[in-house]
């Protein structure tokens, strides 16, 4: 699959972010978020799961604030070190970013470079500095003592979940990326379907399982797997480990490949052998409920009505309060993203968005069913990616 270094969309995404912080009176943004600013740069195949870049762009000068210089944003700073340095300037043939990896602490050098920025403005007390809410605390202080210490009047802005709430909305080339992960994940479950046996462990099945991905072409898997068989299928979030297959089991498989940073999150739940009538009726109640949910998507519904009709189908198939976990989530460079279908929440949905919608049934000491497809909103309603049959599966 070829990858392009710097998507069309990649201009788009900043200046998004510059109408964002115009919105909110911030001069300029700064975020740690690896993720964030994976998605900012457009660039695919060279960020791992270290806090290791700061990326910092600022908001377009105006008469009513013209507290930075316009050649700030036209060329937004991407501070790393030599481990990535190298690949990302092979990325960026464009030069859209600057791109440093100075030897030195990058919170002095972001507020010298700031300094340089403002002119007079500094030491007007109009820099106004954004930051996601959640950076983290040695990071704040290390900017907060920049500041100080170069004697540079500003207020630094919290600005709880800005890129993120952004990247909620995907994009053409973002929906291709999740899609080509989901088909991987589609193959693996195929594939596992003529692997699984009595006599196999919870952990032999996740090391093939994601084996197979890597095999197929996956970057790598979206998350740890979770293969959880027998009683240890009423955990939701159930570690595989050494118990072996039985006959009768419910197996139940969450998983996800990564590719070229974008993932994918499935679950199914087969039994090896014949089922039980109450494990039939624990699946249709789950199938019934996912049914429902997908059915009843579209733009303008709220996490909060999703979960709700989830929950409903469920205690009408006989299982009121079986049903633990939130509904779904989002999903894009990260697993777990906006938006929200849980309790509580009260976002409406937006064509564009990328959720799962994966209910479930849980009965401790006994199994747990959960099935997981995950798509785009639309304009008219919800399209899954996950193409794999929902019926219940017996493996003989």
């Amino acid at each position: 699959m070829k990858t392009l270094a710097m998507p069309v969309t990649a201009d788009a995404r900043l200046r998004r972010l510059v109408g964002s912080l115009a919105d909110r009176d911030v001069d300029v943004y700064l975020t740690t978020h690896t993720a964030d600013i994976c998605w900012l740069t457009g660039f695919t195949n060279v960020f791992d799961e270290e806090q290791a870049h700061l990326a910092l762009i600022a908001r377009e000068g105006s008469a009513e604030r013209s507290t930075l210089e316009t050649h700030s944003l036209q060329q937004p700073l991407l501070f790393t070190d030599a481990r990535y340095s190298a690949a990302l300037r092979t990325l960026d043939a464009e030069k859209r970013w600057r791109i440093l990896d100075e030897h030195r602490p990058r919170f002095a050098y972001v507020v010298e470079l700031l300094r340089e920025w403002c002119g007079a403005h500094a030491q007007d007390g109009q820099l106004r500095i954004g930051i996601e809410s959640d950076l983290r605390l040695d990071a704040y202080r290390a900017l907060t003592a920049a500041l100080d210490e170069q004697d540079l009047s500003a207020e630094v802005v919290e600005l709880p979940s800005l890129v993120t709430g952004l990247r909620a909305v995907k994009d053409a080339g973002e929906l291709e990326s999740l899609k080509a992960a989901q088909a991987l994940t589609d193959a693996a479950f195929d594939y596992m379907l003529g692997y699984l046996k009595i006599g196999l462990t919870e952990r032999e099945a996740a090391c093939e399982l994601e084996f197979f991905m890597r095999r197929a072409g996956a970057q790598g898997v979206a998350f740890p797997s979770i293969v959880a068989s027998g009683p240890n299928s009423a955990k939701p979030h159930a570690v595989p480990g050494e118990r072996v297959f039985e006959r009768g089991d419910f197996v139940l498989m969450d998983f996800g490949a990564r590719l070229d940073d974008y993932r994918s999150d499935m679950t199914r739940t087969v039994v090896l052998g014949k089922a039980s009538e109450q494990q039939r009726a624990m699946y249709a109640a789950v199938l019934a409920a996912q049914s429902a949910v997908i059915e009843a998507l579209k733009p303008g519904m709220t996490g909060l009505e999703a979960q709700g009709i989830a929950e409903r189908v469920i205690a009408e198939q006989g299982f009121a309060g079986a049903f633990i976990h939130s509904l779904g989530h989002g999903v894009g460079i990260d697993i777990h993203e906006l938006p929200l279908l849980a309790p509580k929440v009260k976002t409406a949905l937006e064509v564009g968005n990328v959720v799962t919608v994966e209910p479930g049934v849980y009965l401790e000491g006994i199994g747990g069913v959960r099935i997981e497809d995950y798509g785009v909103i639309t304009e008219h309603g919800f399209e899954p990616f996950t193409h794999s049959p929902h019926e219940l599966i017996e493996l003989s």
